[in-house]
């Protein structure tokens, strides 16, 4: 994959001039639409510019349980439902909540993303798949994948022509009337949303390598 951006407002100044180049496609997030890995409830957070334990600490991570922890030591010893991953993607780190969705809580966001940017993408398959676009502190962009035109935040046009990149339509509305077998992006648009404006993409390397864990007791 190929990639030149850091960071949702440098993708967009680019993407208004035509200066800037991304080359991300379905193929690099596959594995992760599929429910064979995390599953069909998780979240990742992007964050920008922290070290997984400082993310992990303004996740709300307990100090002494911050440590270097696997995927597969995680799912072996059952501590998913207690423990939050995070590994270093360039300059942004990756928060991996397994049946969780803390990074979309209003604190934790506000936490998170102060003095930097968050973009988060929430997987709950038996609720709601929400996108999420944070900065300083500030919710700039919120919608939930089925209903791409009801966008909230700050700013809720900024990433318009980002999600049309992606394959999202911004004006559509999800009806009673729709065929259920259309094709409209949901959890592939937002992770390639994702990747897009980041620039970054979690892979399986990284997924089942050495990451960081810690411990937030507030997880639902």
């Amino acid at each position: 994959m190929a990639v030149f951006l850091r960071g949702a407002e440098t993708f967009l100044r680019g993407a208004e001039t035509g200066s800037l180049q991304v080359e991300t496609t379905y193929a690099d997030i596959a594995w992760l639409v599929e429910e064979e890995e995390l599953g069909d409830l998780w979240c990742l957070a992007f964050v920008r510019g922290l070290d997984e334990a400082e993310a992990l600490r303004r996740m709300g991570a307990e100090e002494e349980s911050i440590r270097p922890l696997t995927y597969e030591t995680l799912m072996d010893e059952g501590l998913f439902e207690d423990m939050v991953l995070a590994g270093r993607l360039d300059d942004w780190t990756v928060l991996i909540e397994v049946y969780g969705w803390q990074a979309t809580e209003p604190d934790v966001l506000r936490a998170l993303s102060a003095g930097t940017e968050v973009v988060s993408v929430l997987r709950h398959d038996f609720y709601a798949n929400d996108f999420m676009y944070a900065v300083d502190g500030g919710l700039v962009t919120y919608f939930t994948y089925m209903h791409p035109a009801r966008r909230y935040g700050s700013d809720p046009d900024r990433l318009v022509a980002a999600m049309m990149e992606a394959g999202f339509d911004p004006e559509h509305r999800r009806d009673d009337q729709e065929d259920d077998n259309a094709h409209r992006p949901t959890i592939d648009g937002a992770l390639l949303l994702a990747a897009r404006l980041t620039g970054v993409v979690l892979t399986q390397d990284v997924l089942s390598g050495p990451l960081m864990g810690g411990v937030v007791d507030s997880r639902p």
